[in-house]
């Protein structure tokens, strides 16, 4: 139970280092692969919410990549801070070793943080799609 109070407690500590005002610029500029994406999956009656946390883990992209790296590059500092070795092959050391669970972990904080964010950002995710993704789904079957 204190292993889970923990984790909520860092899961809410972290959600603050994800920069919302990326959010819908990150879909902006990723909008053909979203388009495309929605439409590979369109007929699984999937949520818009539910897309978008799906295609965030499919291309493991942050929406701030300039922060991701800063924050990235925080985490080096303090795991290196006691290490007395050579930096460069300690910072390649700690890439091999932990790379891959930080961005997993970002890809999982931002997976919640639109389900935070969600009643604010569906309608603009809409609007860059040029409409709902109801009825591109209903568009698409009206046309088999």
């Amino acid at each position: 139970m204190a292993v889970d109070e923990a984790t909520k407690k860092q899961d809410e500590l972290e959600l603050y280092q994800i920069d919302d005002k990326a959010i819908v610029p990150f879909f902006r500029d990723h909008l053909d692969d979203l388009k495309n994406f929605i439409e590979l999956h369109k007929g699984q009656n999937l949520s818009l919410l539910v897309l978008l946390k799906q295609f965030i883990r499919t291309y493991r992209l942050p929406f701030n990549m300039h922060r991701y790296m800063e924050v990235q590059r925080t985490f080096i500092q303090q795991t290196l801070r006691s290490q007395l070795e050579n930096r460069q092959a300690a910072v390649s050391n700690w890439i091999q070793e932990h790379a891959g669970r930080h961005r997993d972990r970002m890809i999982q904080l931002q997976c919640l943080y639109l389900e935070r964010v969600k009643g604010s950002l569906l309608p603009e995710i809409e609007k860059l799609l040029g409409h709902s993704v109801e009825t591109l789904c209903h568009h698409e079957k009206s046309n088999r």
